[in-house]
């Protein structure tokens, strides 16, 4: 993950058409948080020069729901005009926009690299899914970049995740690493496309191929990715490893998809009085050649267990 010391960042306070101005400071990126509202985006625009201005734009509807549209446009004044007098029907509630550009017209920008606009669209599509958004964008291309493009992209990814971090937008980022978090929706498709039936689907627990899931993304530790096991209950995930049916899945890098009776295994191997206990953790770390399972001082390879192939 970017650090904040690489870019800099700083915001001015909400004047008072309600704008919030920010921006990298060694970098390229400037953003803009607007009401929905035509002075405060002329005022933008006006700021930036003689439109067109080419940039990225995120619409929020968060009164009554966690919702947002991202789009991206060679004439953000146009496109975003637009959406303010004939919004569409799945965000027409929308309240505030986020606009981010390079400060400068499309004779000079950037960002009027219609290809690095669609990559970078596709990336925050991405991005605000696993931070738990109502996502309602349409599905657009995801083109080809040559070596410069993807230089460029990648600088200005990390950017956009400065900002938006700082505005208290995204708890979680794309890091590029192999145990990235997958969104939720994306998991489901690429367990269907490695061949497993899915009878039922939800945010934490599913049935797949008649078996029990649990699905967990795990939390960050030294020694990995945690995931708790806890529960006296029937059905609860603890009890459910110590049955030994079921699976785990972890919507990190290539899914994994790991069976409970080899994770109680492990844990038995190590500690045969683990389940007297009111909670087991186990952790999973992403190397770079392998997935290793680990509880207490106990490894386990678990590469096998990955959807899609590992490396």
């Amino acid at each position: 993950m970017p650090h904040h010391d690489e870019y800099g960042y700083i915001s001015n306070p909400t004047n008072g058409l309600g704008i919030v101005r920010a921006r990298t400071l060694i970098g390229n990126l400037r953003m803009w948080d607007i009401p929905r509202s035509e002075q405060a985006l002329d005022t933008v625009i006006d700021e930036i020069g003689q439109s067109p201005i080419p940039g990225l734009y995120m619409l929020f509807e968060e009164k009554s729901s966690k919702k947002v549209y991202i789009g991206q446009s060679e004439n953000i004044k146009n496109r975003l005009s637009s959406h303010i007098n004939n919004p569409e029907d799945k965000i027409k509630n929308w309240d505030r926009s986020i606009i981010i550009s390079d400060g400068r017209n499309a004779t000079q920008s950037d960002l009027n690299d219609e290809n690095l606009r669609l990559t970078l669209e596709d990336h925050l599509v991405r991005l605000f899914k696993i931070n738990r958004y109502e996502v309602v964008t349409s599905s657009s291309r995801t083109p080809s970049l040559n070596a410069i493009q993807k230089i460029l992209c990648d600088s200005l990814k990390n950017e956009i995740i400065i900002l938006l971090l700082n505005r208290g937008k995204i708890t979680k980022v794309i890091t590029g690493r192999a145990d990235d978090e997958v969104d939720i929706a994306e998991a489901k498709k690429i367990l269907e496309r490695g061949g497993h039936l899915i009878q039922q689907w939800g945010k934490l627990e599913a049935t797949v191929d008649d078996s029990r899931v649990f699905i967990r993304p795990g939390s960050s530790k030294p020694k990995g990715w945690q995931v708790t096991f806890r529960g006296e209950k029937p059905g609860s995930l603890k009890f459910s490893l110590l049955s030994g049916g079921g699976y785990l899945l972890m919507p990190r890098g290539p899914v994994l998809f790991v069976p409970l009776s080899e994770i109680k295994d492990l844990v038995q191997t190590v500690d045969t009085a683990a389940f007297a206990r009111d909670t087991i953790d186990v952790f999973f770390r992403f190397d770079e050649d392998k997935i290793v399972m680990i509880y207490k001082t106990a490894e386990r390879d678990v590469t096998k267990y990955a959807v899609r192939p590992y490396s």
